[in-house]
């Protein structure tokens, strides 16, 4: 009955925050085509930094947690901003959760299907 064992034992909850902060980290490879550049947007330094970022091909994760408790009018500006940059260069926006959004570059598109 050893097998049973195995499949009827509880299972221990992943952390993943804890797993993924753990993990080992790679140095920067010399050479890649893009990134996927985590952002968190708090001033319109960081929106000029993500527009930067989709001007080099990147994929932007921008964390709009913080900015949108603090001062949901200032969120929905640069939001503004960033959107309209989006719209006018053929990339694409989606929200992955009520706190981050996902920014591509032109010509990299989101499948927004369910």
């Amino acid at each position: 009955m050893a097998f049973f064992d195995g499949v009827f034992s509880k299972r221990e909850d992943l952390d993943v925050d804890d797993y993924l902060n753990n993990m080992e980290v790679e140095e920067e490879p010399e050479e890649v085509d893009f990134w996927v550049r985590p952002i968190i947007l708090q001033t319109n330094a960081e929106v000029e930094q993500t527009i930067r970022e989709l001007k080099e091909r990147n994929i932007v994760l921008l964390d709009i947690e913080n900015l949108s408790k603090r001062n949901a009018q200032r969120a929905k500006q640069f939001l503004g901003q960033i959107k309209m940059y989006v719209k006018d260069n053929g990339g694409d926006i989606a929200m992955v959760s009520a706190s981050k959004v996902i920014l591509t570059p032109s010509k990299v598109k989101i499948d927004k299907k369910r």
